[in-house]
């Protein structure tokens, strides 16, 4: 990974770090990443965060990120709140919306599915847990997102626990990080959690 003080500048180290990210998960299979998602869920579900959560914050994931599907259904099913991004083109800006079931999908704005527009907005204020997933993450809780800033401007109004998930592959020494990007209270890997402590 390409150090902050190394480049130039910080958006030529994010754009370094994501190519190094992308070739770092080349190698991985899919049978492994399947197992690797598997492995980060059951992390999870024990978790303390996850059993007192009554309203959570997911994603619906693509290739490369870890699959959290378990994790949405599992929360539907034991009636927790489940609520997805959803893009909103008046906001420029991802919001918020709770999903009565993984039925309530349609296709977003980046190729993603994303809760229907019949899907209730709720108040970031309402959440106890985020579940985010990124390009590359740090020990000290820095992640780095595939660039536009629109999923740090939604995580920057939610005073929840955030937890980053990713694969091993994606745990890097030190991911270049700006002050608008938000930090993770702590990540869940296959190989177990890492928890930044406080400076």
């Amino acid at each position: 990974m390409v150090k902050t003080r190394q480049a130039t500048n910080l958006p030529e180290a994010k754009l370094l770090a994501r190519r190094q990210a992308h070739m770092a998960m080349a190698g991985l299979s899919l049978g492994q990443a399947a197992e690797d998602s598997q492995a980060v869920c059951q992390l999870i579900f024990e978790s303390d965060a996850w059993k007192q959560a009554a309203q959570l914050l997911l994603y619906i994931p693509i290739l490369g990120e870890i699959d959290i599907n378990p994790l949405i259904k599992k929360g539907l099913e034991v009636g927790k709140e489940i609520a997805l991004p959803r893009f909103s083109p008046e906001n420029n800006a991802y919001e918020a919306c709770a999903i009565p079931n993984l039925g309530e999908l349609v296709i977003g704005k980046f190729g993603i599915p994303e809760p229907s527009l019949g899907c209730q907005k709720i108040g970031t204020k309402q959440l106890d847990l985020v579940i985010v997933g990124g390009v590359a993450f740090d020990g000290l809780g820095g992640r780095l997102g595939r660039g536009g800033g629109f999923f740090d401007r939604l995580l920057a109004d939610i005073s929840a626990k955030k937890c980053g998930v990713c694969f091993d592959q994606q745990v890097h020494p030190d991911v270049p990080v700006e002050r608008h990007d938000v930090k993770m209270d702590m990540i869940a890997t296959p190989s177990g959690w890492l928890v930044p402590q406080p400076a």
